[in-house]
């Protein structure tokens, strides 16, 4: 069970790129919680030695060449890297998944080191403890404003780099790439994926991206803005090795997206594969599977997500006011919470209580939701802006989707993989959008899957990557 604050500063976190997350010395407690917020390392023994030769060849064209540092790989979607500032480098297996060569993953580890080797994770540390210092001896927060405004400010502290920072490993990070023998346009490149990338999940989230905007917490410039400085300072010879097909060749069969752990998306559903639990989300919004929790949110202000855990015999009522809300600091809840309302939805036994709460939007609606589900009770969370009880009841409509499947529809159920295909003579784009099995957006997700633009021409023998089931 998730407090909400907390909550919302993981939310915030997962938003941020490249965040250095030593704290102070206790790097084997960070890397204790890094493993177990990204579902581990990935199991493919392969892929996690490729991954770490490349980090070791970038290592090796760096004055720290000597320097017992750590490649690991980690199996969650999320497109991001971490490091440590004792020399643990962290790669995600969608990180991977979306290079396109060896060198576009080279130059994500050739950033990733250069923050190291000038030591940037030590200036970070130094700052974020002032952060957290100057937070904590401030007044207990009092509202959502007040919740929002130190979240902001922590969660940017786990993010940032500083701006100059992240532009200085990209500097540092092409003269390394250059030196191991690597295309630097490679680094472009795969700035370049990262646009299409982050445009295409925007699109699946029914959200606007402009990449000419910095993510409000991060501490990254904006995209374009940034592929054009990388751009300025590549060096005048961009000869050096690519590695398409060696990177093909690896990633080809690897999962894209969710691995079931925590269920799958099939269009607007999530679907738990092993008990056949399914929840369709709510009209205008797109779940995002996370490794603890399932949500969705827009920039209206409405917001939902969901987990499960053991009833342990106890009513929705009982388990709210006597397990869950108990769980909850008295700071985390500010003001007068409604009684506890009970229903049956659907034939399953519901129970919930709303608590009011102020935000940057608005006045808005928290609402915590209990359902009997067997032996399990799903949790979910809810917020709207309390003027627009249509919205909330949006949120709430959710729970009327709660169906489990027949084993029948779960017998193909399985996660989405990367498929590398050649092409023949006179096969077109549209060949290989057809061949992609998706719910939607095929064409936007093959192009940004290739980083190609809408005109693309194909070559016989190119090889593309897919996505089937």
């Amino acid at each position: 069970m998730l407090k909400p604050v907390t909550f919302l500063l993981l939310g915030l976190m997962t938003l941020v790129g490249c965040a250095p997350l030593d704290q102070s010395d206790p790097d084997r407690r960070n890397h204790a919680m890094i493993l177990l917020q990204n579902n581990g390392l990935v199991p493919d023994q392969h892929v996690r030695t490729y991954v770490e030769g490349v980090g070791q060849r970038i290592i090796g064209a760096t004055p720290a060449v000597n320097a017992d540092w750590d490649v690991y790989v980690l199996d969650t979607p999320r497109v991001n890297a971490y490091v440590l500032g004792s020399g643990s480098i962290y790669m995600t297996r969608g990180l991977v998944a979306l290079a396109n060569s060896e060198a576009e993953l080279a130059a994500v580890m050739a950033h990733e080191i250069a923050h190291l080797v000038a030591h940037h994770s030590a200036a970070r540390s130094e700052r974020m403890e002032q952060v957290e210092r100057q937070v904590l001896s401030e007044t207990v927060l009092a509202d959502m404003d007040d919740v929002q405004r130190a979240g902001n400010r922590i969660a940017s502290g786990f993010a940032a780099f500083t701006r100059q920072q992240e532009a200085d490993a990209d500097t540092r990070g092409l003269i390394y790439l250059a030196k191991a023998g690597y295309a630097p346009q490679a680094m472009v490149d795969f700035l370049r994926a990262m646009i299409a990338h982050e445009t295409l999940e925007a699109a699946l989230a029914h959200r606007r991206f402009d990449p000419a905007q910095a993510n409000l917490m991060s501490s990254h410039p904006a995209s374009a803005a940034r592929v054009a400085a990388v751009e300025a300072a590549l060096p005048t010879t961009l000869t050096g090795y690519m590695g398409r097909d060696a990177h093909l060749d690896v990633i080809d069969g690897l999962i894209w997206g969710a691995d079931g752990r925590n269920g799958l998306i099939r269009g607007d559903r999530w679907i738990n594969p092993v008990t056949g639990l399914s929840i369709t989300a709510p009209p205008g919004l797109s779940f995002d599977v996370g490794e603890i929790v399932v949500r969705a949110g827009d920039a209206e202000g409405r917001y939902i997500s969901f987990a499960r855990d053991l009833s342990r015999g106890l009513t929705p009522a009982a388990y709210l006011t006597e397990l869950w809300l108990p769980t909850m600091e008295a700071d985390d809840l500010r003001g007068e919470a409604s009684e506890v309302r009970t229903r049956v939805i659907n034939g399953r036994q519901t129970a919930y209580v709303d608590f009011p709460l102020r935000s940057l939007q608005g006045p808005m609606t928290l609402r915590f939701v209990a359902v009997a589900l067997g032996r399990e009770m799903l949790e979910f969370i809810m917020i709207a802006p309390a003027a627009d009880r249509a919205a909330m009841d949006s949120l709430f409509d959710t729970l009327q989707t709660v169906r489990i499947l027949p084993r029948s529809r779960l017998d193909d159920l399985s996660p989405t993989r990367i498929r590398v295909v050649t092409a023949v003579p006179g096969q077109q784009i549209d060949d290989f959008i057809a061949m992609m099995q998706v719910d939607s957006l095929a064409r936007e997700r093959f192009l940004a899957l290739n980083n190609l633009t809408a005109g693309a021409q194909v070559q016989a023998g190119q090889r593309f990557k897919i996505l089937v089931q």
